[in-house]
């Protein structure tokens, strides 16, 4: 563990000022500021959520005591009516006519007193099998359809209350949902009596509904019966309740699509075995709960931001520093000695006066060295002058022989122009060689011109061996350019006796004039030989440069490439290219001066 820390440390210590800048600021800011940030997000949720869990478990509360008391009231009510001896008396008694039953309730209306006096009640029913009992005054004749009926099966087993959920539904076809007390009257024969009554839904949500809360109540069966939403009525509770008794929640619940805040908690109803899953979900805890989570991500991302964005403005500023001095340096380095003025920090500007300080001293020890390089420059020019002077004075004997052969050949076997012409050419090919021994320049033009000759003079030699193309490239004014006299012929030579030394016919030498640059030409001279493979092309550009001749390749290709470097500096010069089986090029690249 150690080694390795030991590494990533000289990792870090050999890495770029930028990396460790980097570096140090995810280590020194981001972590902590992200760390930090983390854990007080994480403190600030779970506080508004343990705040919003508190406020909505009272007012669950609150609602299970408002249920509790409304609940207990109806008992109390229920009580009233199911012991009322008057009232039990007229349900005991069998009533051969309707009319003497209806007497007697118009006598005794307990129902509708009872309606009238509590607001919070619906309707009361009275549901009876008595004899004579007709649907009169909130009593109703018990059928045998109802008989069959959950809530009178309930009723009539027991004499304790049952609160339940039901239904009814008005002359249009809508459904209404009541929290029911259903209860067995005791009567004084056999005969079977159930009282109902249905809290008021409206008196409901007058008591328990809240701005901030949603308030979902359902039965044992877990079907809603009360809900600000009328669309709920008869759904599930979106807290599975069915199987438990007893049942408690808090957490997170999904309500039409959106997640809240939910507790769930059971209610067990006095003087029955009936109990209400109370269901609340809270309006504000997701909104402020994601309120202080954006807020406090918000705080986090400026935390990190602003100082990114400082340091890379810092770290773009001292990049350019270093950067700057490391090209001075550069410069410097590739004996550039003008240097630019400097502006950074105090280490870094002290840092370039050094700098200046050793170009100043490498300057002084150059000036001197190069005064001593002009003395024995100028005896290595005298000694380059004289060997160009004999290059141009050379003629290869082989060729005069050959021509003046061709020449005699022709006169003999026939006497026609062609004889003259070659001679005429001959002739021109010797004036141009003594009219430029010892010049130093000749026009382009001039030079074409000969090489020109040369090659009519090959063709005579050689017949369909030897053909030739001169091409001239567009603004390219011959006249103008001052190139070295007999520059050209020896390329040609070489080009002709080696490159189309296998050719038996049809063998060709382009010679192409191209302007490169705006002060520059190149003169390509190719042609369709044989080629060379890539060892001798080897050997070949090799030569140029050491002058290690190989008497294959002949010396002149060295001498024109070193007579090109002294006359137009590096960068110009000849330049070797050869495919095996296709042919060679070889390129001259020279500098356009008209006054040279």
């Amino acid at each position: 563990m150690k080694k390795y820390i030991q590494s990533l440390f000289t990792k870090f210590k050999q890495a770029t000022m930028k990396t460790q800048l980097i570096v140090m600021y995810f280590a020194a800011v981001f972590a902590p500021v992200l760390i930090v940030g983390v854990i007080m997000t994480a403190m600030n949720v779970n506080n508004l959520t343990e705040y919003h869990e508190d406020l909505l478990s009272s007012n669950n509360e609150y609602v299970k005591s408002v249920l509790y008391e409304i609940t207990n009231q109806m008992y109390n009510i229920s009580d009233e009516i199911v012991y009322d001896t008057e009232f039990v008396e007229i349900l005991s008694t069998e009533h051969p006519l309707e009319q003497a039953f209806k007497d007697k309730m118009d006598a005794y209306n307990v129902i509708e007193t009872y309606k009238k006096r509590y607001s919070q009640i619906e309707e009361i029913k009275v549901y009876s099998a008595q004899q004579g009992v007709t649907d009169y005054r909130g009593v109703y004749s018990l059928t045998n359809e109802m008989e069959s009926e959950t809530w009178y099966k309930e009723a009539v087993d027991k004499y304790s209350a049952t609160w339940m959920s039901t239904t009814e539904y008005d002359e249009y076809g809508n459904e209404y949902w009541y929290l029911t007390l259903v209860r067995k009257i005791p009567t004084y024969d056999s005969s079977t009596a159930i009282l109902m009554v249905k809290i008021s839904d409206n008196y409901l949500k007058m008591r328990i509904e809240d701005d901030n809360y949603i308030t979902l109540l359902s039965m044992q069966g877990d079907q809603i019966f009360y809900s600000p939403d009328k669309n709920d009525y008869g759904n599930h509770n979106i807290v599975d309740t069915e199987g438990f008794e007893y049942y408690n929640f808090l957490g997170k619940k999904y309500y039409h699509g959106e997640s809240y805040l939910t507790i769930t908690s059971t209610l067990s109803l006095t003087m029955s075995d009936s109990k209400i899953y109370v269901t609340n979900l809270s309006r504000n805890s997701s909104t402020d709960i994601d309120g202080i989570m954006m807020g406090t991500i918000l705080v986090i991302i400026l935390a990190l931001a602003l100082p990114a964005i400082i340091m890379s403005f810092f770290i773009r500023s001292i990049n350019k520093q270093i950067k700057d001095l490391r090209n001075e340096m550069y410069k410097a380095s590739k004996e550039d000695y003008n240097l630019a003025g400097y502006e950074g920090c105090q280490e870094l500007s002290d840092t370039f006066n050094d700098l200046q300080n050793m170009v100043e001293k490498i300057q002084y020890t150059d000036a001197k060295m190069y005064s001593n390089q002009i003395e024995e420059q100028k005896l290595l020019n005298a000694q380059q002058k004289m060997e160009f002077k004999m290059l141009a004075s050379q003629i290869n004997p082989h060729f005069l022989y050959n021509t003046l052969e061709m020449i005699r050949m022709k006169a003999v076997a026939a006497k026609d122009h062609d004889t003259a012409q070659a001679i005429k050419l001959l002739g021109k090919t010797m004036r141009y060689v003594l009219d430029n021994t010892g010049t130093e320049y000749t026009s382009l033009a001039k030079e074409m011109e000969h090489i020109e000759t040369y090659l009519q003079i090959q063709r005579y030699r050689f017949g369909d061996r030897v053909n030739y193309n001169l091409t001239v490239g567009e603004g390219i004014e011959l006249e103008n350019i001052k190139v070295l006299p007999l520059l050209l012929q020896p390329i040609v030579e070489n080009a002709i006796l080696h490159g189309l030394e296998e050719v038996e016919s049809g063998g060709r030498i382009d010679v192409d004039i191209r302007k490169e640059t705006f002060n520059s030409i190149r003169i390509s001279i190719s042609d369709n030989g044989c080629g060379m493979d890539e060892e001798t092309l080897g050997n070949m550009r090799a030569n140029l440069e050491k002058g290690h001749i190989n008497k294959r390749y002949g010396i002149g290709l060295y001498n024109i490439n070193q007579r090109l470097r002294i006359n137009y500096g590096i960068g110009y010069g000849i330049t070797i290219d050869s495919v095996q089986g296709e042919g060679t090029t070889v390129s001259v690249r020279i500098k356009i001066d008209s006054e040279m």
